[in-house]
């Protein structure tokens, strides 16, 4: 594989992306930026993407990605990801973002996982807040094959090959006993051969309880279940009751919330984002499980955490930010000394920087450079 990092003498995009080097082989296939995590041996896991890709649905990819490969403590797969995470790299695992939806046979010739724009909904976007399913969020799944194949180990040399065995065993058994593969169309039982052939059973049976784990699933009413009924459970507390034994494979890797994770609320959102649950906002099953979030933009927009020690950011707007239950914190992104304190409200002297912001139950303030 060609590397993609060179000296680059543009300017950084938005969220952390870079423009690929004009001399890149990937902007053949219409690719111009990249993000990238870094494994603890140094070497890069890249995410590319095409020009109309939004920078922050890429850098939200990069967060998900950094969710999977931070560490769990006590748990048995989880707790230190250092060599599934170096096992990607030393794999050239690379993560692609194609525009548009997916067609068979016109994939970009890249040898890299696909991430559509099509089924890439940003927090606090339209698609993810009326939940989409049109446009469903693809990317718990997809980034999770990656890390799978090239991490944890399928085709190639991973770090975990006894949590392969174990995910491989569960995935056979959830066949035989009607736990996922549910024929909810006549077109399942072929997919599910096919997936048998590729040796692919354990990577869609596990992306299938991780989806339904995080809350993905939970708003959908055309069919009992999720992954549209394939899948025996559609909530967290269904697998717990359905399912144990894939509850029980993917806690051993995974953690109840997303630790690690850093919600990015798009730009265009208006109101007041929730972390915590609210079943008049069915976007919230999916919103729960954030611990860290950051609102984007310039809006005067708002954030409710939820019972997690969150870290909370606002924009370049006036915010409103709840911490709600939990020792909370909120950054700022300048010094102490450029912010005129209050009572609870704290504004930045700083124009088009971090606004004026009131605060709700807050227990910490950090200034970042301090």
């Amino acid at each position: 594989m060609i590397p993609i990092l060179a000296i680059c003498l543009t300017a950084p995009l938005e969220f952390g992306l870079q423009p690929l080097p004009t001399d890149s082989r990937y902007r053949e296939e219409g690719f111009t930026k990249f993000t990238e995590v870094i494994a603890p041996n140094g070497k890069s896991i890249p995410i590319i993407a095409q020009k109309g890709i939004r920078d922050i649905a890429v850098a939200r990819c990069r967060n998900l990605l950094k969710f999977y490969l931070t560490n769990v403590p006590n748990s048995e797969y989880g707790h230190d990801k250092s060599g599934v995470a170096n096992a990607m790299a030393n794999n050239h695992a690379m993560l692609m973002m194609p525009e548009g939806r997916h067609r068979e046979g016109q994939e970009p010739d890249i040898h890299a996982q696909p991430q559509y724009e099509s089924e890439t909904p940003v927090d606090g976007s339209r698609w993810y807040i009326n939940n989409n399913w049109e446009h469903r969020d693809a990317a718990f799944e997809e980034i999770f094959h990656l890390v799978h194949d090239t991490g944890i180990g399928t085709d190639f040399p991973g770090a975990l090959p006894q949590y392969q065995k174990e995910l491989k065993s569960e995935a056979m058994q959830s066949l035989k006993d009607g736990r996922w593969g549910i024929t909810i169309d006549p077109h399942v039982k072929d997919w599910i051969e096919e997936l048998r052939i590729e040796n692919s059973l354990a990577q869609e049976y596990i992306a299938s309880v991780i989806d339904s784990y995080y809350g993905l699933w939970a708003a959908f009413d055309e069919n009992p279940g999720g992954m549209w009924g394939i899948y025996i459970a559609k909530t967290r507390k269904e697998i717990k009751e359905k399912d144990p034994k894939g509850l029980a494979l993917l806690e051993s890797f995974l953690p109840p919330m997303m630790h690690g994770y850093e919600s990015l609320i798009d730009p265009n959102f208006q109101g007041t984002f929730s972390l915590t649950f609210n079943e008049e906002l069915p976007y919230t099953h999916k919103s729960q499980y954030y611990v860290d979030a950051t609102l984007t933009g310039s809006k005067n927009t708002n954030i409710l955490g939820n019972n997690s020690n969150n870290s909370l950011r606002g924009n370049k707007g006036n915010n409103i930010i709840d911490g709600g239950e939990g020792n909370d914190t909120v950054i700022f992104q300048g010094k102490k000394e450029e912010y005129e304190i209050k009572d609870n409200v704290i504004k930045d002297t700083v124009s088009g920087r971090d606004g004026a912001d009131t605060l709700l139950s807050i227990e910490v303030i950090k200034f970042e450079q301090d």
